[in-house]
């Protein structure tokens, strides 16, 4: 069932994770007014545009994050797979979250660095919200088709 409640909280969360990949997560300015940027692409210098570390782990699981939640959007008739592929989405997010802060305190470490955080940390925090969400709706209606089915 496409048009029910999990289908919009799991859209709301593919978009907030699909919004990671345009905005910047944080800023980096080091003791000598160097700026650094942390995005998708990797940490790199804004001036002269130089990759300071390269972040493949972080951009497989921000690529892989909001595949799955697109996958378990169209899972509507398999409801048990759907809801272990949020369960399995969240803590990918969870592990995303980590990584990025990992990425973030080593940068801030080896750059001596005061860290600007931008509002796009928070969109991982808002999309396990959501999936969190979806898994409850699932279940419940899930838990609504045993019960009818131990009427019969």
């Amino acid at each position: 069932m496409i048009q029910r409640i999990q289908t919009l909280f799991l859209i709301l969360a593919l978009m907030f994770l699909s919004l990671m990949f345009a905005f910047p997560y944080a800023t980096f300015i080091d003791p000598e007014a160097v700026s650094y940027v942390f995005d998708f692409s990797g940490i790199y210098g804004q001036q002269d545009a130089n990759m300071v570390i390269n972040i493949l782990p972080l951009q497989i699981l921000i690529i892989m994050v909001p595949v799955l939640s697109l996958v378990s959007i169209f899972l509507f008739k398999n409801r048990m797979l759907q809801m272990r592929l949020c369960v399995f989405n969240m803590l990918l997010i969870v592990g995303m979250l980590i990584l990025m802060a990992y990425y973030i305190f080593y940068i801030k470490g080896e750059l001596s660095a005061q860290v600007y955080y931008k509002v796009t940390l928070l969109f991982p925090f808002i999309s396990v919200i959501f999936t969190w969400l979806a898994f409850r709706s699932i279940r419940r209606d899930e838990l609504l088709i045993r019960s009818i089915d131990r009427i019969r």
